[in-house]
């Protein structure tokens, strides 16, 4: 896939995501089924596309980088309150008129960021299967932002200013990658997946895990599991 086309992708699912909770009644039934759909399928697709694809280049050091990842998204997720994985906060408390304070943003931001990185790399863009599955995950994220920005009675001004800055941070991790891959060479871009590679599989993790709260059996997620793997599976080259 094209930088141009994963740009776009990555600028307006956001924006249509909140132009869906603005005019459309979210359900939060289904919002939860989307969520363990697409965390097991990112989950399958990072572990049968993209953990091979890491641990096959010899620049780097991939498996600290991906620890890196993965504990960096911990500490995101101090800041954001797991709206990487959809949780929304009912009546959020306002902060100079924004329903989401700076370092909640800035956490969101950081984590798109970061996850734009490797789709410099011509093989990250060109494999369908994890844009389509990082695209997934980021539909319910933009989902949980906008319906706690449209809760907490945010202006529409104010709304949109959020999910467009939400919105550029995948899109400037892209260009930022082609920069300093180009720059710095295989090492970097390697390095930026395996980050990217890490924070995915704590935030599909985590949302299998709460896809059964209080370790209850949900036979409808529980499906909706299997359906996510399924897929994953199916898209095996």
């Amino acid at each position: 896939m094209s930088t141009p086309i994963l740009i776009t992708l990555f600028l307006l699912l956001p924006l249509v995501a909140g132009a869906w909770v603005r005019f459309r009644t979210t359900d939060a039934g289904h919002i939860k089924l989307l969520l363990a759909f697409s965390g097991a399928f990112l989950l399958g697709i990072t572990i049968l596309h993209m953990l091979p694809e890491l641990y096959e280049r010899e620049a780097g050091h991939p498996g600290i980088w991906l620890l890196a990842g993965f504990m960096l998204q911990v500490v995101l997720e101090f800041f954001s309150h797991g709206i990487e994985h959809g949780h929304i906060h009912a009546h959020p408390h306002k902060h100079g008129g924004f329903a989401v304070p700076a370092t909640t943003l800035a956490s969101l931001f950081i984590h798109s960021f970061t996850e734009g990185m490797p789709f410099a790399d011509p093989r990250v863009g060109g494999d369908t299967a994890f844009v389509a599955g990082v695209l997934l995950h980021k539909l319910p994220m933009a989902i949980a932002l906008a319906t706690i920005l449209q809760r907490s009675g945010t202006g529409v001004g104010r709304s949109w200013a959020v999910l467009a800055v939400f919105a550029v941070a995948a899109p400037l991790g892209v260009l930022f990658g082609h920069f300093f891959g180009e720059t710095l060479g295989e090492g970097f871009l390697t390095a930026a997946l395996a980050m990217a590679i890490g924070m995915l599989l704590h935030i599909s993790t985590t949302i299998i895990f709460e896809a059964t709260p209080d370790h209850r059996f949900n036979v409808r997620r529980f499906l909706t599991v299997l359906a996510g793997v399924a897929l994953a599976l199916l898209s095996m080259h």
